[in-house]
Order: structure tokens, then sequence, then C-alpha cells
């Protein structure tokens, strides 16, 4: 029994490390896309944002966003766009947003900060944002350009209209709670640390975006922000389930997707080594000992092909006692 025991725990552990594996090569995989044809094309929106459909899984981005701002002179200059997304989630579309930034310069002290890294948040009415086991009343991203992605994510935030993001369910009802966006505000830091390694961010704002006026410090602020929920619910406006090619066109939607499929390589020489060093372990823990005694075995064998009987002598045996010596 105890065994068995054994085997299925290993059995256990070895698929857990295999879903761990795998998982870690995907990114590998993942991660070399970005470098080849996203990292050097932040500032190319388009070409990025195609990027994005790809990693992402994105069924489509709209190419006009619905908000957009734009500052490209002085010490501190920007992109924000607010794009239409589509998702597919276990055969489901999901209507959303997505909150992105690039074409970001700051000038500190006549020079150009290198890499500035980017605190992007984005404020709701609610608390529906899931971050583990809290519901929280912001979503948070932090970009770092001299991190490749998975370590550093993308800069953009993505809201769906779907539990965990810009809606909550309430227990035992068909009623839902529905968040909207009510702020935008970008942080920067130079690249310096405190003590402890934490990144110290500047203490005014590099962007916020509200819809009433933001008092505390920022070098750019703006209060023309409006998202509704109609602006990017395209859903309801297709006649099916996913929109036609018809509807992709009069939306301005952009599925475009790179192909994955030319780093797979990546996946199976990960996945090849693997089963190689999982295959040599579960050998030597269950199957090496039965193949050495049936080789061991083999040795009996007499020259001339005929068998010899090996009769297994017991370890501990009974001592038979002679008639004599018990007189």
């Amino acid at each position: 029994m105890f065994k068995w025991v054994i085997r299925f725990l290993y059995i256990m552990i070895i698929s857990i490390a295999t879903i761990y594996v795998y998982g870690s090569a995907n990114y590998s995989r993942l991660e070399a896309y970005y470098a080849d044809h996203m990292a050097d094309s932040i500032d190319d929106t388009k070409t990025y944002l195609e990027g994005i459909n790809t990693i992402m899984g994105l069924d489509y981005f709209s190419e006009d966003p619905i908000y957009q701002f734009q500052q490209n002179t002085g010490d501190y200059q920007l992109s924000l766009g607010i794009y239409t997304i589509g998702v597919t989630l276990e055969d489901q579309l999901y209507d959303g947003l997505m909150v992105f930034v690039n074409n970001v310069r700051i000038v500190e002290n006549n020079e150009v900060i290198e890499h500035p890294k980017l605190k992007i948040v984005v404020a709701l009415d609610q608390s529906t944002y899931k971050s583990g086991e809290d519901r929280l009343n912001t979503a948070t991203v932090l970009f770092d350009s001299e991190k490749v992605f998975p370590y550093s994510y993308v800069p953009a935030v993505f809201l769906l209209d779907a539990d965990g993001y810009l809606q909550k369910e309430i227990e035992n009802s068909e009623d839902i709670i529905q968040a909207h966006v009510t702020q935008i505000s970008i942080a920067y830091s130079n690249g310096t640390t405190n003590d402890d390694g934490a990144l110290i961010y500047n203490d005014s704002l590099l962007f916020v975006s509200s819809m009433e006026p933001y008092s505390e410090a920022a070098f750019i602020k703006t209060t023309d922000l409006a998202i509704d929920t109609d602006d990017y619910r395209l859903s309801t406006q297709f006649v099916g389930d996913q929109p036609t090619e018809d509807e992709l066109v009069a939306f301005n939607l952009n599925t475009n997707r790179g192909n994955l499929g030319d780093y797979n390589n990546l996946i199976w020489r990960t996945m090849a080594i693997y089963i190689l060093i999982a295959g040599v372990i579960t050998y030597f823990l269950f199957f090496h000992k039965a193949v050495r005694e049936r080789m061991q075995a083999k040795r009996y064998l007499q020259k001339d092909g005929e068998t010899r009987t090996v009769t297994a002598q017991p370890i501990f045996k009974d001592i038979e006692e002679n008639e004599k010596d018990r007189k």
C-alpha cells in the first residue's frame, strides 16, 4: 500500500513540474518574440499593439482610441490612448479597455532620463479589480523597458467587462457591480532605489487625467477624462457572438497577430530536455532495481543455452536440531 502512495505522490510531483516547465518554456517563447518584434517598436503604436494582440491573446483592438492625450513638447512628454479591446475567454467574447502609454520623454537637470520606470494607475469608482484575494479600486502596472517581457509588463492596463476587472458579481443575485474609470495617473522613477532596493518615484506625478481637478503635484494635468460603457461595448452592436468581416472594417478593429509558431522550437527543446531528465530519474527510482536483477539472472545461463535452476536461500532460517543433540 505504501508503495502505491509513493507512486501516486511521484506522479503528482511530475505533473506539477510538467505544467511549470511548459509554462516557463512558453514564457521563453513570448520573451523571444517580444525581443524580436516589440522591444524596439514601443513608440510605433500600431506595431506594438499588434504585438500585444499576439502575446496577450487579444481578439482585436480598435485603431481609433476612445480617449487620447499627447504632449510632444517640453521636458515632460508622452502619449496615452484608451483603446477598445475584445478578448475571448472560455468561448465567450468580453468587451474591455486597454490604457496604453508610449512616446515617453523626460528631461531632468537638462539630461534625458534613459529608460524611465513607469507606474501606471487606473482608478475606479468601485472596488472590483481583483488582486490576489483582495478587491481594489485601482489597477496598477509597473513598466521597466530595460527588463524583458514577461519580467516587466507592457506599458498597458487591461480592464474587461468581467468579474475581477470592471465588474463584481453579487452573491445570490443576478445583479453585478459595474465600475467606471475615474482617473489615470502615471508616476516615474529615474531608476534610483532606497535601502530596500525599491524604486523611488518622483514626488510629482508625470501625468494625471481625471474627471475633476486634481489638487496634488503633477507635471501634466487634464480634466477631460470621460469614459462611458457604451464607448467600448462593441459586442452589443455585433450581429453574432463574434464580429463579422464587415463589422471589423466598420469599427476599424485590428486583428493582426504575429506568428508565435516560429518560436515553438524553444518549447520543444525545453520539453525534450525535461522529459530526458524526468525519464532518467523515473528509471532509477522505479525500474533500475528490476533491470539489474534481471541482468544478474542472465549471468546464470550456461554457454550451451541450458538454464541453471537457482534456489534462493532465505536470509533467516530455522536451525534444525539433531536427535542426538536432544539427548
